[in-house]
């Protein structure tokens, strides 16, 4: 499961939730990296040096957990959809 698929099915669980209550809730859930390496939420909630004691919505949890993401887990980085030559292009006016 990709991260945002773990994220979706963590999003269901009733909040404020402990962060022991998601670990527990979640803890068969594995979220596979782009490069093919693998974490749990538990495991990535254990990387924050002050955790909260309860995420309040699940919008805190999903901003808490993509801010622990592993760069490559989220997309390419610096990926531009706009074309090379966004930055220099000149205004118009109408």
């Amino acid at each position: 499961m990709n991260l945002t698929q773990a994220l979706d099915e963590l999003c269901d669980c009733e909040y404020p939730a402990s962060i022991e209550d998601i670990k527990n809730r979640c803890e068969n859930v594995t979220i596979e990296l782009q490069d093919g390496s693998e974490t749990t939420p538990g495991e990535m909630l254990d990387l924050l040096d002050d955790p909260p004691e309860t995420f309040e919505s699940s919008d805190d949890l999903h901003n808490t957990l993509m801010s622990l993401a592993p760069q490559g887990s989220v997309g390419r980085a610096n990926y531009d959809d706009r074309g090379a030559n966004h930055t220099n292009r000149q205004q118009q006016s109408f």
